[in-house]
């Protein structure tokens, strides 16, 4: 065998190692505050419920407004388009600064409050 050929088995025999233990052994990564606060953790409750909320549970996080009709709004932590439903609720209209749903036979507003915008 050729100096290149042992080279390039030695090269190829590493890449293979790293890529399983990347792909196979990975491990859950947890944060240790040690004796600092935990930035994951919320001040208080105030902190962890941002958004607009209403009755329906429907709870507005955010907007990608696209003036071609093609935005998306963030409510309850997934993403949604014009039609979709929400729960109960069915998205009806996305603005730059609000969203439409109707829920219950009723259309609701949803408003971003500007320290969401933030």
């Amino acid at each position: 065998m050729s100096k290149n050929n042992a080279a390039v088995q030695i090269i190829f025999g590493l890449m293979l190692l790293t890529w399983s233990t990347v792909s196979f052994g990975a491990q859950e990564i947890t944060y240790d505050a040690g004796e600092r606060r935990d930035p994951f953790v919320p001040l208080n409750a105030a902190d962890s419920a941002f958004g607009n909320t209403v009755s329906s549970g429907v709870r507005i996080e955010g907007i990608i407004y696209d003036p071609i009709g093609r935005s998306m709004a963030i409510l309850n932590g997934k993403s949604y388009q014009v039609g979709d439903a929400v729960g109960e609720a069915r998205v009806v209209k996305i603005q730059k600064d609000h969203v439409v749903i109707s829920a219950a036979g009723e259309e609701k507003t949803l408003l971003m409050r500007e320290e969401d915008k933030k």
